[in-house]
């Protein structure tokens, strides 16, 4: 075990712009005492070390910096996972007391354990169950100075205890909480499924199946236009079936699919990134009829511009945020966002022209 406590002492006092001075009046010790703990010469006694955790907000396992021996920590979060992927909750619902016993200030251990207890709370219906999971994911809470993972934070954990709470039975409770954090419409999916399904209760979910489809749609875009991108680079053919998948879905959102709405926009530019990938993998007529096909398509959607998103399935309002793009018109837009950003090369530049001459016919 190794303390890292002058060295936290320091870097916690700078990060709150405190001077040696001004730390040793909020503590009532001397300069020279502030001195001599942040030089590893000697350390605060146990009162000053909870009134040191207590002025820089963080656990006092984090205010001393230790690190336990993680691979024995980690080692314990595999051997409890591994329980998981076989459902052998009884072992681990055994070792996850027994490792809280050893570590019961280490978030990893913590959260790890509040998850088994939730995944055992879901496959048993279990009400201890439950409860213990709440119980670990609010101490995982406190320990959140010591997260290191991006992806989760306080919010995703009280997402998740709001999903406990749903499991037992108490919707209104879980409501609660997902209503409170749905920042970005992140829980919109879940409330409106509680109240369609749970609740009964149409109109409700309704005002969530709205926001949550217009993220879906600008989510789905994104992503596939990333994954395309990603296998393009990698030399991958799937970057064209990655294309052919978001056309289908961008169809199937459509009201009336001889009409121009609001995903033609998104439509046209997946046409001209797929005629790029199609020349570059030597599909070239393909390639010469999605790139003429984008063209009609942004030229239509520029003539009767469809920006509001009540054109679609599952969306009636006008108040559901879609994606904006880069330039005043579909046309513009695909220069902008696949023309300046594929791979400058001979494929990219046969498209390119072909593309120009359609715009200059």
């Amino acid at each position: 075990m190794q303390i890292r406590l002058s060295e936290n002492i320091r870097s916690l006092r700078k990060q709150h712009s405190m001077t040696q001075e001004q730390l040793a009046d909020a503590l009532g010790v001397t300069v020279g005492a502030v001195y001599k703990w942040e030089a590893g010469l000697s350390m605060p006694e146990i009162r000053l070390l909870i009134e040191l955790a207590d002025l820089f907000e963080v656990s006092v396992d984090s205010l001393l910096g230790y690190t336990m021996q993680s691979g024995n920590v980690q080692s314990m979060i595999d051997r409890l996972t591994s329980y998981l992927v076989i459902k052998d909750y009884e072992n681990a619902v055994a070792e996850s007391e027994k490792a809280l016993n050893k570590y019961p200030n280490d978030f990893r251990i913590v959260y790890t354990c509040a998850q088994i207890y939730m995944a055992k709370a879901m496959e048993e219906m279990s009400k201890e169950a439950i409860v213990r999971s709440n119980e670990l994911f609010e101490q995982a809470i406190t320990l959140l100075d010591q997260n290191t993972n991006s992806s989760v934070n306080e919010v995703t954990i009280l997402n998740l205890m709001a999903n406990n709470y749903m499991i037992s039975g108490d919707m209104n409770r879980g409501l609660e909480i997902l209503k409170k954090n749905n920042i970005c419409n992140i829980n919109s999916s879940m409330i409106a499924s509680v109240y369609a399904i749970g609740l009964r209760q149409p109109d409700e979910a309704m005002k969530y199946v709205e926001p949550s489809m217009g993220e879906v749609l600008n989510k789905a875009f994104a992503t596939a236009f990333a994954a395309s991108f990603a296998y393009a680079h990698k030399n991958d053919v799937t970057c064209i079936s990655a294309l052919e998948w978001l056309m289908g879905f961008l169809d199937s959102m459509k009201n009336d699919p001889k009409s121009i709405s609001h995903t033609d926009e998104s439509k046209a530019m997946t046409l001209a990134l797929l005629a790029v990938w199609e020349e570059r993998f030597g599909h070239s007529d393909q390639a010469k009829d999605h790139i003429k096909e984008a063209y009609e398509l942004a030229v239509r959607f520029d003539n009767t511009p469809a920006n509001e998103m009540s054109d679609l399935r599952f969306i009636s309002g006008t108040d559901v945020v879609s994606v904006i793009y880069s330039g005043k018109t579909a046309c513009e837009v695909i220069n902008n966002l696949v023309f300046d950003r594929v791979p400058k090369n001979k494929a990219s530049k046969k498209i390119k022209r072909l593309w120009d001459e359609l715009n200059n016919a």
